[in-house]
């Protein structure tokens, strides 16, 4: 192919050359660069089933394998350059290569289309990106259950409708984002399986009549099959929307351990101090020490919410077969890669470096009425219904309202003067005595809180 024939690579249809205002709107580069390498990939896979096929001869086949060899070593060194005239990095590719080969370069592109190439790349770079993300969760759930054993036992409240409503210790806090991030960890592994299928062979959309083998190069490139339908292999691009919601969920998981992250280091809390490596000051208020890394993830989780909206749009009125609207699949697909790759690390190590402040944590759950559930309860195993107790444990919170005290600070002849089933005993309950007992599964007493961490365990060695 000649050089005329690679600038207008449809030219033998068309009188002129694309405009150069048109050049540059239709280029999909530099956003899809980081395909190339699986593009050089696919492409070695295609070239030696189209030898073992015989539709291309075993000198044809292993001159073009050597030079998409070379090609992918210049890339990973850095000697190459992508051209924007050339539009995508398909053409870009067989460019090279005919460069380096000659003629028989243009074999390259025998019984494929750029549909089912593009296909492909994005799906081998998919699945490995995708299995890279999932490890990093991985890492940052292995740093919290680290630092919740480091550190688990120490006394803080537990909130709802953000006030004190119990008690709890800071590992069973923290254990409950090791739960969470495993549900985003398992999105990811479904996201992946339902994209291991070769779209290459597809063609432009229904297929080839050349004699070519679909499943050897399925099985050269890793997948688990060939597609099943060639239609639906250029049409599809399920797989982004689901990593897509997977990977926004995943964004408002991380949102929400960084907004709690940035409520427990604040002045009016103070149950949490950050490494000054994780944190960055003011250009006006020299005492100011601000939690950049999980506002930057609370923002991006915005983001990420509207990138993942993007991809639906993009596809939801599309007819089947390629449309260059799937062009811009790309842009989301990857903003949303990148987000949720680098929140996940610079948390993993923010939470490395936190520091629990033991001593604000215990004071607060001495506070707010947080053993109101356990008085409760206390009257409940004295042979008082559950709604009964209720309601005298409330008329004890008014009473420590109206005193300026705590519940747990009423005097015992208070209490008894409200239900006469309260015993001295009772003033042996104090959350840091009673945390110990919330053995329900799940829970964070003793017992409770060393069979989670046992299973948690259990799940990261998955």
């Amino acid at each position: 192919m000649s050089k005329s024939e690679f600038a207008n690579p449809w030219g033998a249809r068309f009188k002129e050359g694309m405009s150069a205002r048109l050049v540059r709107f239709n280029t999909s580069l530099p956003v899809e660069a980081r395909l190339f390498e699986a593009d050089v990939r696919a492409s070695l896979a295609h070239v030696q089933m189209l030898g073992a096929t015989g539709l291309l001869t075993a000198e044809e086949s292993l001159t073009l394998a050597r030079g998409l060899e070379g090609i992918l070593a210049d890339w990973r060194d850095g000697k190459l350059q992508l051209k924007v005239e050339l539009e995508d990095i398909h053409m870009n590719l067989e460019v090279l290569l005919t460069d380096r080969v000659g003629e028989v370069g243009g074999k390259v592109h025998t019984a494929r289309s750029r549909n089912d190439q593009q296909a492909v790349a994005q799906r081998l770079f998919f699945k490995e990106s995708t299995l890279a993300l999932a490890r990093t969760i991985r890492s940052l759930q292995q740093t919290v259950v680290d630092h919740a054993r480091e550190h688990g036992s120490l006394l803080m409240p537990s909130y709802t409708h953000l006030q004190r409503a119990e008690f709890t210790t800071y590992g069973h806090w923290l254990a409950t984002y090791v739960v969470m991030l495993d549900r985003d960890w398992s999105r990811l592994q479904d996201c992946v399986r339902r994209a291991d299928e070769c779209p290459l062979g597809a063609c432009a959309s229904s297929g080839t009549s050349l004699a070519i083998d679909r499943e050897a190069t399925a099985a050269a490139l890793g997948f688990r099959r060939a597609t099943v339908h060639s239609i639906d292999s250029v049409s599809d691009r399920d797989y982004l929307v689901e990593f897509g919601a997977a990977a926004a969920l995943l964004m408002v998981h991380l949102s929400r351990l960084a907004e709690e992250i940035i409520f427990f280091t604040s002045q009016e809390c103070g149950f949490l101090r950050l490494a000054d490596a994780h944190c960055t000051g003011s250009s006006i208020m020299p005492q100011k020490k601000n939690p950049d890394v999980p506002e930057l993830v609370r923002g991006k989780a915005g983001t990420a919410i509207g990138d993942l909206v993007s991809l639906l749009a993009i596809v939801k009125g599309l007819p089947l077969g390629y449309n260059k609207d799937v062009q811009e699949d790309k842009t989301s697909w990857f903003s949303l890669l990148d987000a949720s790759q680098q929140s996940v690390e610079i948390l993993t190590d923010l939470v490395r470096e936190m520091a629990p402040i033991a001593a604000r944590m215990k004071e607060a759950a001495s506070g707010g009425h947080v053993l109101a559930t356990e008085l409760a309860n206390y009257l409940v195993r004295k042979g008082l219904p559950f709604r009964s107790a209720h309601h005298v444990v409330g008329q004890l919170v008014k009473l420590a309202d109206e005193a300026g005290c705590d519940v747990s600070q009423l005097e015992l002849s208070a209490m008894q003067g409200v239900c006469p089933l309260f015993q001295p005993d009772v003033r042996d309950m104090t959350a840091q005595t009673m945390v110990v007992a919330k053995n329900s599964v799940g829970s964070c007493g003793t017992e409770a809180y060393a069979r989670l961490m046992a299973e948690l365990d259990a799940m990261l060695s998955r």
